[in-house]
């Protein structure tokens, strides 16, 4: 999956994987959203304050700024993406948070993949809670955690074909 806002992979991988947070709403469309819920909050506050209850409208402003701060934050991150790319004997992994770029590259014999989280192991290897399921790659006592926008069932899917292909 390629578009704009990532760069193209340098070169034909043999596992390719991007994990990117689901928006469902544009930009567009989320801050008419906001815009929405900002005109009724107010139109209330104003009614109450009509009514004699000015108080309100402090609240609401106060309300309407942390939706305003939150709606940022979600535009901020809405951009994020995640690119796990195994080509010959490397693994690489490209993250874009917050409009920067940070790539990570290691030696495919020497990664170790695991797959945990707060959840305990049951009976068989795979059979973690789904939902607290992450990808941990270790190498060299560097560890950095893979997929969070990715479903759970994914992340394991994920999890199993890196441990096939790394031999690990």
């Amino acid at each position: 999956m390629q578009d704009a806002s990532m760069p193209p992979s340098p070169v034909a991988p043999e596992f390719c994987v991007v994990s990117r947070r689901n928006n469902s709403l544009r930009r567009g469309q989320r801050w008419t959203l906001f815009a929405s819920l900002a005109t009724v909050s107010f139109g209330v506050a104003a009614l109450f304050a009509v009514a004699g209850a000015w108080p309100v409208v402090p609240y609401s402003a106060l309300e309407i700024g942390l939706l305003a701060g939150a709606f940022a934050w979600i535009e901020r991150r809405s951009g994020d993406w995640e690119r796990l790319t195994v080509a010959g004997d490397r693994v690489r992994v490209e993250r874009a948070v917050a409009g920067r770029l940070s790539v990570r590259e290691w030696n495919r014999a020497w990664l170790r993949v695991e797959v945990g989280g707060a959840g305990r192991r049951q009976a068989a290897p795979w059979q973690w809670r789904r939902d607290d399921a992450r990808i941990t790659l270790r190498y060299a006592g560097e560890a950095i955690e893979f997929g969070a926008a990715l479903p759970p069932d994914e992340r394991v899917r994920v999890a199993r074909s890196l441990r096939r292909l790394t031999g690990r």
